[in-house]
């Protein structure tokens, strides 16, 4: 491992999804130095997502009083950057190198997708399938040769908080809800504003003139309260068994491909980590005929996994012992 002085050099991690943008920068051997969260940085759902990295970087600069002078390695993952052969995402690594300038930053920098920091991170480079479910949602496989396949290689898109919410509203408009979802309702027409179904079909309608990213987090926002139902509300259990479903067939189409078994599975994402998703994920894995594919816990989460790219780009090698990865895990109050 090239060794520099703690202070002489740092990294700087991001993650970028549609929700929020989490910064992390890190010493040389994996300490941290500061952090700051900020609003989402996915240029598919904020409109101001290149405002709002270079906000929360300047913040975590100024938090851990950084020179940016001294950064040596930057890397971030981005919600919507495609990967080189997919078919995946509408932007580009070179269009993100130019639209996120950070001119304050002279060191080496890497853009790549979300999900790509977030296998990195989690499963430390070793093959497997890394399920992101927030915002939007993708799942991506590492094979054992090395190879990077996305389930939407196969025309597969599971679905991110909005898409639960999608299948929930549907349900509760078109009126097959029971006793026992009634509190779910009734939180679900506050949310709107409104008192009756006719008054939801009505907002729903005037959505049409409401921007296109705002509509996405108005239903996202409405995540929290179906998988916090999960047990309750069988209106609820049904739309997350529905989506974690979907999400295992993608998994499953990637795992026969991963090349070990069983396939190590692992989640990230404010819907995906939430435990009423990930326990019927682990259910809707058991498909008979199937690789088998088991859930486990991330080594590091999606910033750690950008912190890993970053070292990287610095020409920094990184020695993965438990002491280090203790580092890497550290997560401090960050600054709103």
């Amino acid at each position: 491992m090239t060794e520099l002085p703690l202070r002489a050099g740092y990294v700087i991690a991001v993650d970028a999804g549609g929700t929020h943008t989490r910064v992390r920068c890190h010493g040389s051997d994996g300490s941290l130095l500061a952090a700051a969260t900020g609003r989402g940085g996915s240029p598919n759902h904020n409109d101001d997502a290149a405002d709002n990295v270079a906000d929360t970087v300047a913040r975590a600069l100024a938090q851990g009083d950084l020179d940016p002078a001294d950064a040596i390695g930057f890397a971030a993952g981005l919600a919507g950057i495609g990967r080189t052969g997919s078919n995946q995402g509408g932007w580009t690594s070179a269009w993100a190198e130019e639209h996120f300038a950070l001119p304050s930053l002279r060191c080496p920098r890497r853009f790549v997708n979300d999900a790509v920091v977030a296998h990195r991170g989690a499963l430390l480079g070793e093959p497997g399938v890394m399920v992101v479910a927030g915002t939007g949602s993708m799942i991506l496989a590492i094979t054992a040769d090395g190879r990077e396949i996305e389930s939407g290689q196969f025309q597969h898109y599971a679905g991110g908080a909005r898409h639960l919410v999608f299948d929930l509203m549907h349900q509760i408009l078109i009126g097959t809800t029971s006793t026992a979802d009634a509190p779910l309702v009734a939180q679900v027409l506050e949310h709107w504003g409104v008192d009756d179904l006719t008054g939801l079909r009505r907002v729903i309608l005037e959505l049409a003139e409401v921007d296109h990213n705002d509509v996405k987090r108005r239903y996202g926002a409405l995540a929290p309260l179906v998988t916090a139902a999960a047990d309750t509300s069988p209106l609820a259990d049904q739309a997350i068994r529905g989506l974690t479903d979907k999400t295992a067939h993608g998994v499953l189409l990637l795992a026969a491909l991963v090349g070990t078994e069983p396939v190590p599975v692992a989640v990230t994402g404010a819907l995906a980590s939430d435990p009423a998703f990930a326990d019927r994920l682990g259910v809707s894995l058991c498909v008979p005929g199937s690789v088998h594919s088991e859930l486990v816990p991330p080594a590091l989460d999606a910033v750690g996994g950008a912190a890993l790219l970053a070292y990287e780009a610095a020409g920094l090698t990184l020695a993965l012992d438990p002491p280090t990865i203790t580092r890497l895990t550290q997560t401090p109050p960050t600054r709103h």
